[in-house]
């Protein structure tokens, strides 16, 4: 069976993505998404880490050079949105029963209910396009609307014999201030070998673009101290790619001031997953 490799510490983390029956894909309204989406397209709103857009400019947040995930280390970081009140993955009869391609897309809007000039209706286009482009060199790439589709893609790259987990930030605290300092308490090392990472896409319903690069990445696990307090801890994943030479935007080189190519580490945002094997 598709779900025999994945851990309970899986099937926990993602209890609240799944399946809510009360809340149908085909109820969406254009008013209801656009509350679910109030931070705007998740590939652009600093949590960037698709081959193309690894950059807005050299503001963007998150991004850390490899020696500097180190105790004592400080970073800006943007509070998102928690992963409980992202749109419900569904399960695969419905996902799969609802059309998902740009050929689809007029049909779409009616289905949804959203108007064609909308930001919504960009954004669906723009997570219809890029889950539709071809793959970069050494790139596994796919899209998954259901969480059986997604199991059956992390097996086909980790291999049908293979256990693998899910890892996620915890969502941060509430608090009054958008942005600010996070201190690095404790650091460490929980994987080396392949990785899957996926990132929670705008539309109506839960889409997940999920990519894996040849090169080599690691992953972190690194606790972290608001500036304004205990009350502000985070236990935070980044994840590094160790090759970066492939990549369109060369964040190595804009943001960080390394060599092209260098080692580049992100943090994974809160509605973001990562997939390791154990």
């Amino acid at each position: 069976m598709a779900l025999r490799f994945v851990s309970l510490v899986l099937l926990s983390n993602l209890l609240l993505l799944t399946f809510d029956h009360g809340y149908g894909a085909r109820k969406t309204t254009e008013h209801q998404w656009e509350q679910k989406h109030s931070t705007g397209d998740g590939l652009d709103d600093h949590q960037v880490t698709t081959h193309d857009n690894h950059m807005e400019g050299s503001n963007i947040l998150g991004f850390i050079a490899i020696n500097d995930l180190r105790v004592g280390k400080t970073i800006s970081l943007v509070q998102t949105e928690e992963a409980s009140s992202l749109p419900r993955l569904l399960p695969r009869e419905e996902a799969d029963s609802i059309p998902f391609s740009m050929k689809e897309f007029p049909n779409l809007l009616q289905l949804f209910s959203i108007s064609k000039d909308s930001p919504q209706a960009e954004a669906i286009k723009r997570t219809l396009e890029r889950c539709e482009s071809k793959p970069i060199k050494g790139e596994a790439k796919f899209c998954a609307t259901s969480l059986e589709s997604m199991v059956d893609s992390l097996r086909a790259i980790f291999g049908s014999q293979t256990p693998f987990k899910v890892l996620t930030t915890s969502s941060f605290t509430k608090s009054n201030t958008l942005r600010q300092k996070y201190t690095f308490l404790q650091v460490k090392e929980v994987s080396n070998s392949t990785t899957v990472v996926c990132h929670h896409m705008p539309y109506p319903y839960a889409v997940f673009y999920c990519h894996s690069l040849k090169g080599g990445t690691k992953v972190f696990e690194i606790s972290l101290g608001g500036e304004h307090g205990d009350h502000q801890r985070v236990t935070a994943f980044f994840m590094c790619h160790m090759d970066t030479s492939a990549w369109v935007s060369d964040v190595a080189v804009l943001v960080l001031g390394l060599k092209h190519g260098s080692p580049v580490c992100h943090y994974v945002f809160p509605q973001n997953l990562i997939w390791v094997p154990y």
